[in-house]
């Protein structure tokens, strides 16, 4: 969890009338929802399609005792598929040269009310799934999948300000250009050869996983505007899930690609599903509108990588889960309730005393930007240009050569030492030949 604001929801007093009828309230409605007597149970539903990319997905059905699960996994195939919390569960496990698969699950009983299906891939990746159980298992649909679509119909401006404290902390004309020059130059690296949007997005959202680490210390210290703004996370290779979204979201610009930046509740230590609807804005994600069709896609959800301890250090292998992700599935952790549309390359407008304003207040971006602006965005807006960094133009922050992660200082260290530990080996070796080869004489 990045930061944490609380929703101002007004109060409704209660009336004498509450207590004949029972109202049902919608999430979408600025109500007070406090009450655990007056929240909505989610929907029962038996079939869970996990995700639009045919290369990358999941289809689970739930009939009666058994679970039939079957999709495509092209570039990394399944190796196991079992529930988290079921004791003993017996299946059967095809899995193509395709990657294609099909398995049926027969699991016992689970402990508790709830369960998890776990999928793993050959990677390593483990993607799970919410699933309850009431006398039978089912998936929880409490609308939310339709609430956070209807998020993205209401797109909200952001001013110049805002787009140059995203781009620099500096908050300097030759810093905004210079970070920009990197962050196109960058997106001509990742994306540049690829034709097809979709796959551009999809290739920038796996080089935001697999490069970009979490930074656990600054999340439990304090969050500035120097920890998420782009110059510095290209410069670092961590941040936290502001700085996710804005890299990302900013990339795509560069090639050309409609992308706004959500800010929502996720489950957590702290929230937990039934609290998901209700609780406080602790995160930031993306959405992408592509063929006339909206794409979540989460890069920090996706990524194992985290920054702790002063350390760069991976948890486990990175998926592609949160990459075009149900609208049913993305409602099991992800609760949206604004958008943003940012103009990262016309930042430069700030500086330019003549620049009218865009709509949303002009504070420069903080871990504390609240959600409560109301002037919504037409999403119908032309696709933007692509931009691309001058010809003679080096890249000064991020590196962008084929290596895993950022390099290890610690691990230098321990390579000198162990180099200086052979050397003295080695002349003691020969200072001992020496001796008993004079001893013999």
């Amino acid at each position: 969890m990045d930061f944490v604001i609380n929703r101002k929801i007004p109060a409704v007093f209660v009336t004498l009338i509450m207590f004949f009828t029972l109202p049902t309230f919608c999430f979408a409605e600025s109500i007070d929802n406090s009450s655990d007597e007056i929240v909505k149970k989610p929907e029962k539903c038996y079939e869970l399609v996990t995700g639009e990319n045919k290369e990358y997905y999941s289809k689970i059905t739930i009939n009666n005792r058994s679970v039939l699960v079957e999709g495509c996994y092209k570039n990394d195939p399944v190796t196991d598929i079992t529930f988290q919390n079921s004791g003993t569960v017996s299946s059967t496990l095809k899995v193509n040269n395709d990657g294609t698969f099909s398995s049926v699950l027969n699991p016992s009983e689970p402990v508790g009310n709830s369960d998890r299906l776990v999928i793993t891939l050959k990677s390593g990746a483990r993607l799970s799934y919410l699933i309850m159980y009431d006398d039978n298992r089912y998936f929880p649909d409490n609308g939310l999948g339709e609430q956070n679509l209807s998020v993205l119909e209401k797109v909200v401006p952001t001013s110049a300000k805002s787009w140059a404290g995203y781009v620099t902390d500096e908050l300097t004309e030759e810093s905004v250009k210079q970070t920009l020059d990197e962050v196109a130059y960058l997106a001509d690296y990742i994306a540049g050869d690829i034709k097809d949007e979709y796959k551009k997005l999809e290739a920038i959202a796996k080089w935001v996983s697999d490069n970009i680490y979490y930074d656990r210390d600054a999340r439990e210290n304090s969050v500035t505007q120097s920890e998420i703004c782009i110059k510095n996370v290209l410069k670092s290779h961590k941040t936290v899930c502001v700085g996710y979204s804005a890299l990302f979201s900013a990339l795509c610009e560069a090639q050309g690609l409609y992308v706004v930046n959500v800010k929502g509740t996720v489950t957590s230590d702290t929230v937990d599903y039934s609290e998901l609807a209700d609780g406080p804005v602790n995160h930031e994600w993306c959405a992408a509108l592509i063929n006339d069709r909206w794409i979540w896609v989460d890069c920090v959800w996706d990524s194992n990588l985290k920054f702790e301890n002063n350390k760069y250090k991976s948890l486990g292998a990175n998926s592609q889960m949160y990459f075009d992700i149900s609208p049913l599935a993305l409602s099991f952790d992800h609760c949206a309730y604004l958008a943003e549309k940012r103009y990262y390359f016309r930042a430069a407008e700030y500086f330019n005393e003549s620049e009218t304003t865009a709509a949303s207040p002009e504070d420069t971006p903080t871990a504390n930007t609240t959600a409560d602006s109301t002037v919504a965005e037409s999403t119908s807006a032309s696709t933007p240009q692509t931009y691309t960094a001058p010809a003679d133009y080096t890249p000064v922050t991020s590196y962008i050569s084929e290596q895993d992660e950022p390099p290890q200082y610690n691990n230098l260290i321990w390579i000198v030492v162990l180099s200086v530990a052979v050397v003295i080996g080695l002349v003691i070796n020969i200072i001992n030949i020496k001796w008993i080869r004079k001893n013999k004489k």
